[in-house]
């Protein structure tokens, strides 16, 4: 039984060893047929292949050699970066071994995010290294889009951005679309399915007109640049910077004998707008010019464009009070100028407490009527929050109104009885008795 046992195993050995390139080359061929998204671009490719196998130019060479080789070999028909052979990866421990352990937690790799922050004059900033693909991902996505709530103008940077997850793609997408469209559909030949890609709902605030600038550079390749063409053929961003890399086809992996693996491309992407995609020619910028100066570029266009996006969401109040500080107010007025603060808090340009800071600086001014118009709004959109109540209530003190201040000194009180808000409208009663 020990003497079979050696002998299976001795053959079985010899059989691993045995096998020469080309066989994995026969194998590679076999994958790509039944796999690439393009049929007749595969059958292609096999043609040039057994041309090769027959010169025995896959004999004798090392793995990485071997790998580099049937690589450049695949891509000279198909022309998709996307299409690689891998060599067996022989040292998967790490050198410092005292480590080993940890770098095997994605905490320690790489982070998406390499970092957010809302710049001078409220231009936000977003620097993304790759789209992962898990739910720790988007919510990295709903991190940095909650520091974006208060930006004018957003600039993305794709230039280092490699590509990931069409679904973490799409999410970040769909923080600047409020209706619901369709972004890409992605067709796979393997199995003749289509799965398309809609806008879907985000954790955070949507930033549907915000101005959007998009960094792209040689380097920035397939999902990025899924990212930077949807974007641009929906007119939602303006992309500067280099063509990017051209990879528009998702990939699966296939491992082979002798620890050999082969990313091949099984499906592409059809954009609606388009009805093609960037494969093989990259993503056209609006602004084409060196990586390295977009930012500052970007910069400069943001400075313009956040302006007029602030103004075209403030200027219409602004002038709509500017009315009642002339005019009599009605319930007409009070009616609209409530619309509009309405609209600036769903946009999330305006919440409780700034709409609160804008009526205070109206009493600083002594435009107290305008101000009481503001406070009476606030308690309209925020009706559960006692310091709209108190704030109300100090407006008509101003105005002289004792009785509704009373009133609503006493609404405050009852919605915060013993905290803080509760507590100064007490003491505001007493001065009035």
């Amino acid at each position: 039984m020990k003497s079979i046992i050696v002998i299976a195993f001795l053959f079985t050995t010899t059989l691993f060893f045995a096998q020469s390139n080309n066989d994995i080359v026969k194998q590679v061929q076999g994958l790509l047929e039944e796999n690439y998204i393009f049929l007749d671009k595969a059958k292609e490719t096999n043609a040039h292949l057994n041309q090769l196998i027959k010169k025995g130019y896959f004999e004798n060479k090392e793995p990485v050699d071997f790998a580099t080789s049937l690589t450049k070999e695949l891509r000279k028909i198909t022309k998709d970066k996307h299409l690689r052979f891998f060599a067996p990866n022989r040292d998967r421990t790490s050198k410092n071994k005292e480590n080993s352990f940890t770098n095997y937690l994605s905490r320690y790799r790489a982070p998406m995010l390499r970092g957010f922050q809302l710049m001078d004059s409220n231009i936000g900033y977003i620097d993304l290294a790759f789209f992962g693909g898990a739910e720790i991902h988007l919510a990295k996505i709903d991190v940095a889009m909650k520091a974006m709530e208060a930006a004018d103008a957003i600039i993305i940077d794709m230039r280092r951005n490699t590509g990931g997850s069409p679904t973490t793609v799409n999410y970040l997408s769909s923080y600047f679309f409020s209706e619901k469209l369709l972004l890409n559909t992605i067709y796979s030949r393997a199995n003749d399915h289509s799965e398309e890609m809609w806008v879907t709902d985000v954790k955070g605030v949507k930033r549907p007109k915000v101005p959007v600038y998009i960094l792209t550079s040689q380097s920035t390749f397939s999902g990025a640049e899924d990212f930077s063409y949807t974007m641009q053929s929906r007119g939602r961003a303006t992309v500067i910077g280099e063509i990017t890399g051209g990879g528009a086809h998702p990939t699966r992996g296939f491992p082979l004998d002798k620890g050999y693996t082969i990313g091949i491309p099984f499906a592409r992407t059809i954009n609606p707008v388009t009805k093609t995609n960037w494969e093989g020619v990259g993503v056209q910028p609006d602004i084409k010019m060196p990586a390295k100066n977009s930012m500052e570029k970007a910069k400069e266009l943001a400075l313009i464009k956040s302006k007029e996006y602030k103004d075209s969401m403030f200027k219409p109040l602004e002038k709509a009070l500017l009315t009642l500080e002339k005019e009599k107010i009605t319930k007409e007025k009070e009616d609209k100028i409530t619309k509009q603060f309405e609209v600036l808090v769903k946009s999330n340009m305006l919440d409780e407490g700034g709409i609160n800071s804008l009526g205070y600086a109206y009493i600083q001014q002594k435009k107290t009527t305008v101000a009481s118009t503001i406070f009476k709004v606030n308690t309209i959109l925020f009706p559960d929050s006692a310091n709209t109540w108190d704030s109300l209530a100090e407006s008509y003190l101003e105005l002289n109104n004792k009785e509704k201040a009373i009133k609503y000194y006493n609404k405050a009180i009852k919605m915060d009885p013993e905290g803080d808000t509760g507590s100064n409208a007490k003491r505001m009663l007493k001065s009035i008795k």
